[in-house]
């Protein structure tokens, strides 16, 4: 189905000098023939956030830990493995893989994350038209210097075409093992201009100095690691030194939340910083949007320039929780957002729903398929469809 050109008049550009929006699937240097033309005078349009590290599958979890504190993540992984087959896991472990991705994806789209990283397997249901989010699709990946072998790491690194971004979880602890694995994935042979490292907590100020100006980036994922380890990696160093960074929100399992949750001045990883978090909330944009793009090799992503993806979202004032957005708009096409606004785009056929108590109207394909999943989103009501409305076939 053709995407409906748009012409958005009024709004502030984000990054940009104040100007019209104009847009089909991707942003376009000039008005489309037979373009809608929106006013949204009075708003910001952001381009859409970069999620860097998420475990689509893992969202309908909830959030667990089994010590008050862990010196490293394979204490908690090897906690989390040996009850997989205990409640609540048990039963959550067999939902239709199609519905735990869906979750994912749709928890992203709520909070403006329009792109996201996926630290798995790479389910060939990630890249379904119809599924909520863009899923960058070229990477390498590995688990970790734990659950893999040195063997099983360094095929991995080397299968990854060099322009393409290679993930590990690294360094997320507090103890000797944790503080030595940077070290270990150097001598492997797996450090390079591809390499994007995941948490990062352990690292030592001579890891970061040698990391930063030589490595692809670095993935911060602040409530994990306060929830998990209570502390955190030293991003004021890694930027120092010259590194980039973009967020990962984690996935439900030990996050608090969803990307906009990561970057809020009141997550609980402020409390137990031992540096200045100031200069990094004063460029928080960065590393959720163009920086990201940047790390994952996309640079359609993370701006609204010409040609880049017509992914963005309205906002009106400083946000840090999805029910502040007024708009969503992947490829161009409005997802949900207020019911005032969303009225402005009427060729886009909606449902009435709430979002945190929060009154919305949601496109009707995405309320079909918000239907159609055995698992639903925390917070999120969609009305009945209207009748004579059937479900799309879960083939897609």
């Amino acid at each position: 189905m053709a995407v409906q050109p748009l012409t958005i008049r009024g709004a502030f550009i984000y990054g940009h000098q104040q100007r019209d929006l104009y847009t089909s699937d991707v942003v376009l240097d000039t008005p489309a023939n037979g373009a809608l033309t929106v006013d949204l005078d009075g708003y910001t349009i952001f381009p859409g956030l970069i999620n860097a590290h998420d475990h689509l599958e893992l969202n309908h979890y909830p959030r667990s830990k089994f010590r008050e504190r862990y010196d490293n993540a394979h204490q908690w992984g090897e906690d989390m493995n040996a009850r997989l087959d205990t409640e609540p896991y048990k039963s959550l472990r067999t939902y239709p893989l199609w519905d735990r991705l869906f979750i994912g994806g749709l928890k992203n789209l709520l909070c403006g994350a329009t792109t996201v990283a996926h630290h798995n397997p790479p389910h060939k249901e990630l890249w379904r038209k119809d599924f909520p989010v863009h899923v960058l699709k070229n990477y390498g990946w590995a688990h970790s210097l734990h659950f893999n072998t040195d063997e099983e790491v360094i095929r991995s690194y080397r299968a990854t075409p060099k322009d393409w971004p290679w993930f590990i979880h690294l360094a997320e602890g507090t103890d000797e093992v944790a503080a030595g694995e940077y070290q270990r994935l150097k001598t492997l042979g797996c450090v390079g201009p591809n390499t994007v490292i995941v948490h990062g907590v352990a690292m030592t100020e001579e890891d970061i100095a040698h990391a930063a100006p030589r490595i692809r980036g670095l993935v911060w994922c602040p409530s994990t690691n306060a929830y998990l380890l209570k502390k955190t990696a030293r991003i004021d160093l890694w930027v120092e030194y010259g590194g980039r960074f973009a967020f990962g929100s984690d996935s439900r399992l030990t996050a608090d939340g969803d990307l906009m949750q990561e970057s809020a001045p009141e997550n609980e990883v402020y409390d137990i910083l031992d540096f200045s978090p100031v200069p990094i909330l004063e460029e928080i944009d960065e590393p959720l949007t163009w920086q990201a793009a940047t790390i994952l090799g996309c640079r359609s992503l993370g701006n609204l320039k010409t040609n880049a993806k017509a992914d963005w979202f309205l906002v009106d004032f400083d946000l840090f929780r999805r029910t502040q957005i007024h708009l969503v708009v992947k490829g161009g096409i409005p997802q949900i957002g207020d019911p005032d606004v969303m009225a402005k785009f009427p060729h886009i056929e909606t449902v009435d729903a709430t979002l945190d108590g929060v009154p919305k109207r949601i496109h009707l394909d995405l309320a079909r398929r918000i239907h159609q999943c055995s698992l639903k989103e925390p917070g999120l009501e969609v009305d009945t469809l209207p009748q004579g409305r059937k479900f799309w076939s879960r083939k897609g």
